[in-house]
């Protein structure tokens, strides 16, 4: 677990905001273009339209994918608390 300044976990609990929204915004732009771009092509997939299920499963695969690499990439373990040292 990291030892972080005041500052330094503003800044990390901001950088994990907005990499979480990043993923948000991508995810919600997939489902709702794909859905908008394969709706009345009259195609079907596993018994669904086309539109259903490319947006559906294609979200879920981003979403996972996402937060992997938030996981990976941008969140790190620290203790959120205004304890200094030395106070008892």
């Amino acid at each position: 677990m990291e030892k972080l300044t005041r500052q330094e976990k503003h800044e990390q609990c901001m950088r994990e905001i907005r990499g979480t929204l990043i993923v948000v915004l991508i995810c919600c732009a997939w489902h709702i273009a794909s859905a908008f771009l394969l709706n009345g092509t009259g195609l079907y997939f596993l018994g669904m339209p086309a539109w259903f299920s490319v947006s559906t499963f294609g979200t879920i695969i981003l979403s996972l994918i996402g937060v992997w690499y938030l996981l990976k990439h941008v969140f790190i373990n620290f203790e959120y608390d205004d304890e200094e040292e030395g106070e008892e």
